[in-house]
């Protein structure tokens, strides 16, 4: 027969002891506790006061204790609210500080300033965020291609020893106010023409401050592997440690490199590499119509690029060739990968693939039509983001990466409203219960412990956010409760906003933000900042 020891016996008895003689401020009863770590589940109940958990105890051991709210989470999954350390929201914080999407989804803490582009001024906006308000815990890393493009502007050189001083100068400021490492979008117009030299003589800054390097990389697709270890090598020279934004093998002739990526981040962790990542769960990305063209080409800004697209024959029938040698390599032989989520000065095209648009636009489907929608979408747009959807991976790939305990799960969206005439990307609607419902309950690709740590201690422990990620005594109130049953993602490229269902409760430091399924008007996030 196994006996607790009595220690234990005893410990336990004055947790509940003490829970019992409490008067609290939420009581969570009836539920099945999933603490974060990935450990087994368990029943318990739970108290919290002041923002913060209390007490974690047997079923029933808080019957008749009094309490301010009790919630029954009976036949429900109680589990660390949600943390995405890969999203877009920046100023769009200020502006829709209820962050409708991610509350939804039962994120509760997001990490902005993302593949390289932030805010400039990260200790400004900060303080305006706190005293505006905003639904869930904040934090932010500070871009390279903003530091450089503040610099450089779009200069496609290596930066003068002064340039790369006053750039340094900027991140510093940057990892003082509280950003959490600086982030790399090296597809993307300035952090592109960087070289690795200038990246790490960046994060050697950003090392000394305690934080990490976080890149989406040059390449998703035929050269992955040398782009993940172009990342290793500059977290080696700069000793801090490197996460790997939205892991991903992009476009049909790389399908099946997830093997070999998975047998390089392998090797390099046992070799001693402090690198990690995070994914989405869709089988397409979503970033602008840009990344079709000649990064080169884009030097002189969008809005030039785009005038000169309408101005000049000769640079049009350039960039016409170049799509069409694109459409040659990336597998697929056309843009039929390729859907408009935004097109700014083009009606009636979002949710189409270009094959339509053109046709729409041209009444010419063929691959020559195609690239020619492309370049009237860009000087249509004047110099305005046309967002777009890609559909260019596989899923046997995804659902490798997704089995990789130390990927943990993030969306790469932004705030976005229930209701818009533009198609985005589902995954700012559905990420997380998706892995719960498609990944863990009809795929069983991961079970449901591990999902849960690789959306909250996982990314916690990453980012260095103390006292949260984990259902804990003394840790923050920050709360999911999911039916596992039914959780599910509604949102569709067709349909991109529908919230998702199965998540009645969501609290985030110990208040409601959603409630019977329902957004409350609560602003109870807080702003977090990296302390060395």
């Amino acid at each position: 027969m196994c006996r607790r020891p009595l220690v234990l016996v005893l410990a336990l008895l004055a947790v509940r002891l003490a829970a019992q003689d409490a008067s609290h401020d939420l009581v969570l009863r009836g539920g099945t506790l999933i603490d974060g770590t990935n450990t087994p589940r368990r029943a318990a109940d739970l108290a919290i006061d002041d923002g913060r958990i209390t007490a974690i105890v047997e079923p029933g051991a808080l019957d008749g204790v009094t309490a301010t709210r009790t919630l029954d989470a009976t036949g429900l999954v109680i589990a660390p609210g949600f943390i995405d350390t890969h999203a877009h929201a920046d100023l769009e914080a200020l502006r829709r500080p209820d962050a409708q999407n991610f509350v939804a989804m039962g994120v509760t803490t997001i990490i902005t300033g993302n593949c390289g582009g932030s805010v400039d001024d990260v200790a400004d906006h900060l303080g305006k965020l706190e005293a505006n308000g905003i639904a869930l815990n904040y934090g932010t890393l500070i871009g390279h291609g903003t530091v450089r493009g503040a610099v450089m502007g779009t200069a496609n050189r290596a930066p003068s020893d002064a340039e790369l001083a006053r750039m340094k100068e900027l991140v510093a400021r940057a990892m003082a106010a509280g950003a959490f490492g600086i982030s790399t979008g090296l597809i993307y117009v300035p952090g592109t023409y960087a070289k690795t030299d200038e990246l790490v003589a960046l994060s050697e800054v950003v090392g000394r401050h305690g934080g990490l390097y976080a890149s989406h990389m040059r390449n998703e697709g035929e050269h992955v592997l040398d782009s993940v270890r172009e990342a290793l090598e500059i977290g080696r020279r700069a000793g801090l440690p490197v996460h790997l934004s939205h892991l991903k093998v992009s476009f049909k002739p790389s399908w099946g490199t997830s093997r070999a990526l998975c047998e390089l981040l392998e090797s390099a962790r046992k070799a001693g590499a402090r690198v990690t990542g995070d994914q989405y769960v869709y089988t397409a990305s979503s970033t602008s119509l840009d990344v079709l063209f000649p990064s080169e080409a884009l030097a002189i800004g969008r809005t030039a690029f785009c005038e000169k697209l309408g101005e000049d024959d000769a640079f049009r029938r350039r960039m016409t060739e170049a799509l069409l040698a694109d459409m040659a390599r990336n597998g697929f032989g056309d843009l039929s990968y390729a859907q408009i989520a935004s097109a700014p000065g083009t009606d009636g095209v979002a949710g189409l693939r270009l094959p339509a648009v053109a046709k729409q636009l041209l009444d010419d489907e063929s691959i020559e039509g195609q690239a020619k929608a492309a370049i009237e979408l860009m000087v249509r747009s004047q110099g305005r983001r046309v967002s777009m959807c890609y559909h260019k991976m596989c899923e046997e790939d995804l659902e490798r990466i997704l089995a990789l305990p130390y990927v943990s799960i993030a969306s790469d969206a932004g705030i976005r409203l229930h209701k818009t005439a533009d198609k985005p990307h589902p995954r700012g609607a559905g990420n997380n219960p998706r892995v719960l419902g498609r990944y863990v309950r009809e795929r069983g690709v991961i079970p449901l412990e591990l999902a849960v740590h690789k959306m909250t201690a996982l990314p916690a422990q990453v980012f260095g956010l103390a006292e949260r990620g984990r259902v804990a005594v003394g840790s923050h109130a920050d709360l999911v409760v999911f039916d596992a049953a039914t959780v599910a993602d509604t949102a569709t490229y067709d349909e991109p906003v529908s919230p998702p269902r199965g998540i009645p409760f969501v609290l985030v430091n110990g208040v409601l933000v959603i409630e019977d399924g329902k957004q409350t008007d609560a602003r109870p996030g807080k702003v977090l900042r990296r302390v060395p």
